[in-house]
C-alpha cells in the first residue's frame, strides 16, 4: 500500500481488495437513496487515509459530492473544527437562493459555527447548552439537502482525534442517517476515547454502522508498495521489523534511498509512547536532522501553529524574514515531509505521526516560546478566540490577565454551543489565577465551570468542582456555602446518589437563617428528594410547611413554588389528599397567570414544572400543552436549561393523551435528542420510554422495541432515579400490546415491586398486566389486579381516565369469563368516562371493546357500528395498529370488505384531490406495481420515509393495503373522478414484491 507523495498526489493502491470491496458497497447503497455508514479501523500508519483517499476517488468518478473532515492531535479542543473542515466550504459555495431554502432557523444555527456563513447570523435568541441539538439538526438539514440533489460522501478522518462538538453532531447522524449519503469515519484501534467508543458503540447496537480493520499488508503486498527500493534478501527484516504497517515500511525505504543504510540507534528526543519502531524513530530522526538549522525551525514552528499550518502564522512563530520563509519552506517541500494542499497558503505534514514526532523533538521550553509568538501574531489577525486560547493555554503564566481574560472570553462563546471545550478554557483559566486572586473572581470562574460541565453530563466532574469551591467559601459566606450545597444535591440525585442529596441538603439547611427564603428553597428541594426516596407522606408534610411559612412571611413567589409542590407531590397520594391537589394546583395556575413571561424569574420555572407535572397527572391534558409550552419558551428566553427536557416530555406525554401522535412523536423525538446533549442517562430513558409508547400505536413495532429495551437498559444501571418506574412499565405495556405477554408481564409486575410506583400510578398501566393474565389464561390473577385497580380509582373518582380503565378492566375480565351483557355495560361506562376525560384514543379502545361484547351477545349490527366509530378515530390519529385491530373486528362480524366499505366513505369526504404532491407520486407508483424499495430510490429518500407515507395514506383514504389503494384508485377512474395527476417523473411497470409492514406478534403469547 502506498502513501502521500510530497506534492499531495496518491500513488496506485496496493492491496486492500476486499476493503476497496466493502466500501464500494457503502457508495452503492448511498446510491440508491438508502443509508450507509461504516468505521474504518486500525494501527497508526496502517494506511486508514490513503484508503480514504481511494474511496474519496471512486466515489467522485460515480457522480458523488465529496465532504471531508479530519482530526487534529493538537487542536481537539477547538468546538465543531471537524465540521467545519468538512461543511464550511461546500456551504459557502452554495447560492443565496440554495442557502435560503435551507430556512431561516437553520441557516441561523449554522452561521453560530462556520466562518462562510456568518454574514447569515441573525439578532440572538435565547439558547441553553442543551439546545444546541438544534445546531446537530440544522447540519443534517443542510446534509439532506446537498444530498436531495445527488449522492453525497461524508468522509470524516482520525476521529479519536474529534472535539467533542463535532463527535456529538456525528452522533447524531448516526443517529438519524441521511438518505443518499454515505458515511464513512476512520479512527485509530483501541485509541477512542470514552465518549467516542461509547457513541459509536450505540451506534453499532442499533445497526446504523458497520466496521472495517485494516490488517498488516502481506509480504508480497510490501515488496509491490516497495517496488525497487528494497533488495529481496532485506525485504523479510524489513517486514518483521515493520510489522507489515505501509507507513514504517515506506519510511524506512526512504531512508534507504536517500542514504546508504541507516545511522545506528541515536533518537534524539522522539519517544516510542506511540508504539513506533525504533528503525521507524531512527529513520524520522536523520530525515529533521538533514535539514537546514531554518528548515528545521520553520518545520518546529509548523508543529505548533496548527494542522494544516497557516504558512505566515509559521514563519511568524519561527521569528523567520519574508525572503528566508519562501526559501526555507521550498526545501520543506522538496524534503517530502510536508506538502501543499489545495488551500493557497497552508501546507501539511506527511502524516499525523510525522507532525508528533517533530512536535516532542522541539522541547519543552522552546514549544512554550512559540506557543506564546503565535498568540502575539494571532492578537493582530482575525481568528477565533479557541485558537488564541490553544496557544496561551500553553503559554500562559499565572497572573497574565491577557492570557485570563482571553480564556475566560473562549469559555464564554463556547459554552452555549461546546460546552466541554468551555470548560477546558474555564479550568485553564482557573490555573492561571494567582493564589492572592480574590475569592469572588475563583469563586465565579468555578461555578462557570460547574455549569458548563453539567451541561454536557459531566456530573462527577461537576461535583468534583463543586466540592473543591465549598473549601473556598468555607471562611466567607454560609448563605453561599448553603447553594453550593443545594447544587450538589442535584448532583448526586442525578448520580443516583438520593441519601447523600438528602445529607446535603439537610446541612444546608442549618447554614441559613429559619424560615428565610432560602431556608424554604432548601426543603423544597429536601421534598422532592423524600420523593425519590419513595418516603411520598414526608414529602407532602414538608411542602405543606414551606406553604405556611410562605404566607406568614407574606412572600408570594415562594407561596407559588410551594403551593406547586404541593399540588404535585399530592398527585402521589390517594383520597382526600389527591382531591387536595387539584384545589393547590388551581391556586398554583392562578398566581401564575398573573405574572407575565418576563416577570417570572428563573427560581419559579421549578415551580412551573412542578404545575405541569401535578396537571398531566390530574388528567388536564389541554392545561398541560399550554403550560409546557410556557415553560419551553421560559428555558429557551432564559437559559435555564435544566427543565427543558421534562417540559418537552410532559408535553409529548400529554399529546399522546389526546391522541396527537405525530405532533407528540415530534416533541418526544426531541426530549430524546436534548436529553442525548446532558449525557443523562435517566432522562434520556424517560423521553426514550415515551417514544416508544407513541411508536407502538403508530405500529412502528420494531422501532418501539429498540426504544424500550434501550431505556430499560438505561434504568436497570440507576434503579434509584426519580422515575425509574417509568421505563419498565411503558416497554412492559408496549410487549404485551404486541402479544409478548409474559415478558411484558413481568417488566409490569417488576416495576411495581421493585421501583414502588405511586399509588395513583396503578389504574394508568396496570389495565394492560390484566390483558396479560387474560391472555394467559390466568383469570383469578386478573380478577385480583381488577379488585386492585378499582380500589385505587374508587379513590379518585373526579378522575375520569382512570374510572375509565377500571370499566374497561372490569369488562375485559367479565368478556373473559362468558358475562357479555355486564361486560357490554362496564364497556359503555368507560366510553362515557373517556369522552369526558377527552382521551379519543382510550374512547376508540373502549367502543373496540363494546363491540367485542355485543358481538357476543348477537347484535352484530351494533357491534359494527361501535368497531367502525373505533376505527375512524385510529384512522384519524394516525394509531395504525389499533386501527389494525378494529378492521379484523370488523371482519370478524361479517364484513368482508372492510377497506372497501371504508373508502367508499372516505373517498367523499378526503378525496385524491387533498393529497399533497409527495402522496401523490407514492399512489401513482403503487398504482404501476412499484415495491417500496423501488419508490424510495425514485424519490431520493428512506424506505422507512415510504412506509410512513403509507401509513398515513392508508389511514387518510381508508384502505389498509396497497392493493386496496390501487383498487381505490381504479374505482375512481370507473366512476370518471380524476385519477391522481402524474407525478414528474416516469416509471415503468414492474411486478409488486412487497406490502406496507405490519405489527408483528411475538412467540410467548402460549
Amino acid at each position: 500500500m502506498s502513501g502521500v507523495s510530497a506534492g499531495g498526489a496518491a500513488r496506485p493502491l496496493v492491496g486492500r481488495v476486499e476493503e476497496m470491496r466493502e466500501l464500494t458497497r457503502v457508495l452503492t447503497a448511498a446510491r440508491k437513496g438508502r443509508t450507509s455508514a461504516i468505521a474504518v479501523t486500525g494501527e497508526p500508519g496502517i494506511g486508514k487515509t490513503r484508503l480514504l483517499q481511494e474511496i474519496r476517488r471512486e466515489a467522485l468518478a460515480q457522480g458523488f459530492q465529496v465532504l471531508e473532515g479530519r482530526g487534529t492531535e493538537l487542536e481537539r479542543e477547538f468546538p465543531y473544527a471537524v465540521v467545519i473542515d468538512a461543511f464550511d466550504e461546500p456551504l459557502g459555495s452554495l447560492s443565496r437562493t440554495s442557502l435560503k431554502a435551507l430556512g431561516e432557523e437553520c441557516l441561523s444555527e449554522l452561521s453560530r459555527i462556520l466562518p462562510s456563513l456568518h454574514r447569515w447570523s441573525g439578532s440572538p435568541t435565547g439558547s441553553t447548552q442543551i439546545d444546541r441539538h438544534r445546531c446537530h439538526r440544522s447540519v443534517r438539514m443542510a446534509l439532506q439537502r446537498l444530498a436531495a440533489q445527488r449522492p453525497l460522501l461524508l468522509v470524516l478522518d482520525d476521529i479519536h482525534w474529534v472535539d467533542h462538538a463535532s463527535l456529538e453532531v456525528i452522533a447524531h447522524l448516526l443517529r438519524n442517517p441521511v438518505p443518499r449519503c454515505a458515511l464513512i469515519l476512520a479512527h485509530r484501534s483501541r485509541q477512542l476515547p470514552t465518549a467516542h467508543a461509547t457513541a459509536l458503540a450505540r451506534a453499532v447496537y442499533d445497526d446504523t454502522i458497520s466496521s472495517l480493520e485494516l490488517g498488516p499488508l502481506s509480504i508480497a503486498e510490501a515488496a509491490e508498495l516497495l517496488s525497487d527500493n528494497v533488495d529481496t534478501a532485506d525485504l523479510s527484516d524489513f517486514y518483521r521489523e515493520c510489522g507489515g504497517n505501509p507507513f514504517y515500511l515506506q519510511e524506512v525505504s526512504r531512508a534507504r534511498i536517500r542514504l546508504d543504510g541507516l545511522l545506528g540507534g541515536h533518537r534524539t528526543g522522539i519517544g516510542d509512547s506511540y508504539g513506533i519502531p525504533t528503525i521507524v524513530h531512527d529513520v524520522l530522526e536523520q530525515e529533521i536532522h538533514a535539514l537546514s538549522p531554518h528548515a528545521r525551525n520553520l518545520l518546529q514552528a509548523a508543529a505548533v501553529a496548527g494542522e494544516p499550518f497557516d504558512l505566515e502564522l509559521a514563519s511568524d512563530i519561527a521569528e523567520l524574514v519574508e525572503t528566508e520563509m519562501f526559501q526555507t519552506t521550498d526545501e520543506l517541500v522538496a524534503s517530502g515531509l510536508i506538502y501543499e494542499t489545495e488551500t493557497p497558503g497552508r501546507l501539511a505534514f506527511r502524516h499525523p505521526l510525522i507532525r508528533r514526532a517533530v512536535y516532542e523533538r522541539s522541547g519543552y521550553g522552546w514549544r512554550r516560546n512559540a506557543h506564546k509568538r503565535a498568540a502575539k501574531a494571532l492578537a493582530n489577525r482575525s481568528t477565533t478566540l479557541s485558537i488564541r486560547a490553544h496557544h496561551l493555554e500553553h503559554c500562559g503564566e499565572a497572573g497574565d490577565e491577557e492570557a485570563i481574560t482571553v480564556l475566560v472570553d473562549a469559555g464564554k462563546a463556547a459554552s452555549q454551543r461546546a460546552p466541554v471545550a468551555a470548560a477546558r478554557w474555564f479550568r485553564a483559566a482557573l490555573h492561571l489565577l494567582p493564589n492572592e486572586e480574590s475569592v469572588d473572581r475563583r469563586l465565579a470562574l468555578s461555578m462557570s465551570l460547574a455549569e458548563v460541565l453539567n451541561a454536557c453530563g459531566r456530573l462527577r466532574e461537576s461535583r468534583e468542582v463543586l466540592s473543591r469551591t465549598l473549601e473556598l467559601t468555607a471562611p466567607v459566606d454560609p448563605g453561599e456555602r448553603a447553594r453550593m450545597m443545594a447544587m450538589l444535591a442535584v448532583i448526586e440525585q442525578g448520580l443516583g446518589n438520593a441519601v447523600e442529596g438528602r445529607h446535603l441538603l439537610t446541612t444546608a439547611l442549618t447554614l441559613v437563617p429559619p424560615d428565610s427564603v432560602a431556608a424554604a428553597a432548601l426543603e423544597l428541594e429536601l421534598a422532592k428528594t423524600d420523593l425519590v426516596m419513595r418516603d411520598w407522606a414526608e414529602a407532602v408534610a414538608v411542602s405543606a410547611k414551606v406553604r405556611q411559612s410562605a404566607r406568614k412571611r407574606g412572600d408570594r413567589h415562594l407561596d407559588f413554588l410551594g403551593t406547586a409542590a404541593s399540588a404535585f407531590l399530592k398527585t402521589t397520594q390517594l383520597g382526600d389528599i389527591l382531591r387536595e391537589a387539584g384545589s393547590d394546583l388551581d391556586e398554583a395556575v392562578r398566581t401564575l397567570d398573573t405574572l407575565t413571561d418576563a416577570e417570572i424569574p428563573l427560581a419559579l420555572i421549578d415551580g412551573l414544572a412542578d404545575v405541569v407535572i401535578a396537571a398531566i397527572s390530574l388528567e388536564r391534558f389541554t392545561m398541560t400543552v399550554e403550560y409546557t409550552t410556557r415553560g419551553i419558551r421560559l428555558c429557551r428566553r432564559t437559559g435555564h436549561g435544566r427543565r427543558l427536557v421534562d417540559f418537552l416530555h410532559l408535553q409529548g406525554l400529554a399529546l399522546l393523551m389526546q391522541g396527537q401522535l405525530e405532533r407528540g412523536l415530534t416533541v418526544a423525538d426531541e426530549a430524546v435528542e436534548v436529553a442525548l446533549m446532558l449525557d443523562n442517562p435517566p432522562m434520556v430513558a424517560m423521553a426514550e420510554s415515551t417514544r416508544c409508547w407513541i411508536l407502538a400505536l403508530q405500529g412502528h413495532t420494531d422501532q418501539a422495541f429498540t426504544a424500550g429495551a434501550g431505556a430499560v437498559r438505561i434504568t436497570e444501571q440507576l434503579p434509584r432515579g426519580r422515575y425509574s418506574y417509568y421505563p419498565p412499565l411503558i416497554y412492559g405495556m408496549v410487549l404485551i400490546q404486541a402479544g409478548r405477554y409474559r415478558r411484558g408481564r413481568r417488566l409490569v409486575l417488576g416495576a411495581g415491586g421493585q421501583f414502588e410506583i405511586y399509588p395513583s400510578l396503578i389504574p394508568q398501566f396496570h389495565p394492560y398486566l390484566v390483558e396479560a393474565e387474560l391472555a394467559l389464561g390466568r383469570i383469578d390473577a386478573a380478577e385480583h389486579a381488577t379488585r386492585q385497580i378499582e380500589r385505587i380509582a374508587d379513590a379518585s373518582p373526579f378522575l375520569p381516565m382512570r374510572i375509565g380503565h377500571t370499566r374497561s378492566t372490569r369488562a375485559r375480565v367479565l368478556l373473559a369469563r362468558g358475562e357479555f351483557r355486564a361486560a357490554a355495560a362496564h364497556a359503555e361506562q368507560a366510553v362515557a368516562e373517556y369522552q369526558r376525560s377527552g382521551c379519543s384514543l382510550e374512547v376508540a379502545r373502549a367502543r373496540l371493546l363494546l363491540g367485542h361484547a355485543l358481538a357476543e351477545l348477537g347484535g352484530k349490527q351494533a357491534a359494527r357500528r361501535e368497531f367502525d366509530s373505533a376505527l375512524m378515530i385510529f384512522e384519524s390519529q394516525n394509531a395504525a395498529r389499533l386501527a389494525e385491530q378494529a378492521r379484523l373486528a370488523l371482519r370478524r362480524v361479517g364484513e368482508r370488505h372492510v377497506s372497501g366499505r371504508r373508502s367508499r366513505s372516505r373517498a367523499t369526504n378526503v378525496g385524491f384531490g387533498d393529497l399533497t404532491e409527495r402522496q401523490t407520486e407514492i399512489v401513482n407508483r403503487i398504482v404501476l406495481g412499484r415495491t417500496n424499495r423501488q419508490i424510495s430510490e425514485d424519490l431520493y429518500v428512506s424506505e422507512k420515509t415510504i412506509e410512513a407515507h403509507l401509513t398515513r395514506l392508508f389511514a387518510k383514504l381508508g384502505v389498509s393495503s396497497r392493493a386496496e389503494l390501487a383498487a381505490l384508485v381504479a374505482a375512481q377512474q370507473d366512476h370518471h373522478q380524476p385519477r391522481p395527476a402524474r407525478g414528474r417523473d416516469s416509471v415503468s411497470h414492474r411486478s409488486n414484491d412487497s406490502t406496507a409492514s405490519t405489527p408483528r406478534r411475538g412467540d410467548d403469547a402460549m
